[in-house]
């Protein structure tokens, strides 16, 4: 696994991301700051452009890595709510309608032991380290899985001729295929199939060998 350079919105709200030699990795489970890298769970926008950002999934930025997001979030406390109080800050970081802002707010004051309207840019360091971490914790960090992403086309249905053999498999996002054309798309790793060889010679798709000895292929039509 390299460098992250890219990463997208996958399916069941899990995270592709591509690394720097090409490959792709799904970021599943977990908490959305832990598949995104985005521990202060920040929005697109200038600060998380200027902090790494590679992408954008379930409304928020991706970060290639932790420390990038970190950075983001400790970036954004600087340079948009330096001149905020704790409240105005948890107002607009976590609006009421989208966040209980009141919990929020009251879990801030208790982390940080500030309950008057000091200004962030007027923090000891101890503080706001406890700001960040409040935030983060708050936000939430749970770790999900993390394995390689297979981006080839199911087969979900085949049609066959009146001799039982295969001539057409319907192919996500390609739609019906015949058979020749299906070959040359499974070659070129594009469907999730592998290319069989009867004992004939005759070229022929199936599954990809799994547990089960029968070829999958041949129960979807």
């Amino acid at each position: 696994m390299g460098k992250y350079v890219k990463a997208v919105s996958g399916p069941n709200s899990s995270v592709i991301y591509t690394d720097d030699g090409g490959k792709q990795w799904v970021h599943s489970g977990g908490t959305r700051t832990w598949r995104n890298n985005n521990p202060g769970n920040l929005v697109v926008g200038s600060i998380s452009r200027d902090n790494n950002a590679i992408g954008k999934a379930g409304g928020f930025a991706v970060f290639p890595d932790y420390e990038s997001g970190h950075v983001g979030l400790i970036d954004c406390l600087k340079r948009t709510y330096g001149n905020a109080d704790l409240k105005f800050l948890i107002t607009k970081y976590a609006p009421p309608g989208e966040n209980n802002t009141s919990k929020y707010f009251k879990f801030l004051q208790n982390k940080t032991g500030i309950n008057d309207n000091k200004k962030v840019k007027d923090f000891t360091s101890r503080q706001f380290e406890k700001l960040w971490k409040a935030i983060e914790q708050m936000e939430g960090w749970k770790v999900g899985k993390v394995a390689g992403y297979d981006s080839s086309s199911p087969i979900k249905a085949v049609k066959k001729n009146k001799k039982g053999i295969i001539t057409y498999y319907l192919i996500e996002g390609y739609g019906w295929v015949a058979k020749a054309n299906a070959i040359q798309l499974v070659l070129a790793g594009k469907v999730d199939a592998v290319v069989a060889v009867s004992p004939k010679g005759n070229k022929f798709l199936r599954s990809k060998p799994n547990s089960f000895s029968d070829d999958n292929l041949e129960n979807l039509g």
